[in-house]
Parts: C-alpha cells; sequence; structure tokens
C-alpha cells in the first residue's frame, strides 16, 4: 500500500510507501517530491520510519491541513 499527501500550497508531496526489503520490522519510506508540470517530479528527499511512527507522522500531517491526494509521479 501507498499514500499520498499534499500541503496546501501545492509545493510539496509526500508518497509513504512500504520498504519491501525489510525483514524483521516493518518500515516506511516517505519520499518528499515537488511537481513540476510537465516533467518528472523532483525528489528532495527520502525517509525510512518505522510503520508505527509513520503512521503517527501521517495523522500529524492530516491535522497540520495537509490533504491526500491521487499519486503524483
Amino acid at each position: 500500500m501507498e499514500g499520498w499527501l499534499q500541503e496546501l500550497n501545492g509545493h510539496n508531496v509526500l508518497r509513504f510507501h512500504r520498504d519491501h526489503a525489510a525483514r524483521y520490522e516493518a518500515y516506511v519510506f516517505i519520499d518528499r517530491g515537488e511537481p513540476i508540470p510537465g516533467q518528472p517530479a523532483l525528489l528532495k528527499r527520502r525517509e525510512r520510519l518505522a510503520r508505527k511512527r509513520a503512521v503517527e507522522q501521517w495523522q500529524k500531517l492530516l491535522k497540520a491541513a495537509w490533504r491526500r491526494v491521487e499519486p503524483q509521479w
């Protein structure tokens, strides 16, 4: 599974997706990028968190007015 969040200003997008290489504990990658019309997104950063921490981060961002969006890249 994966999920996408975008800032209200539209500049930053986060992609949450599972780290399939993790063997013993569930980890999630969070990719931060900026959509560029007519071009591939500019990927700025990747973070790896334990699943529990990633869920907490997702919920925190939703409360901070980020919104769910369709895949951006």
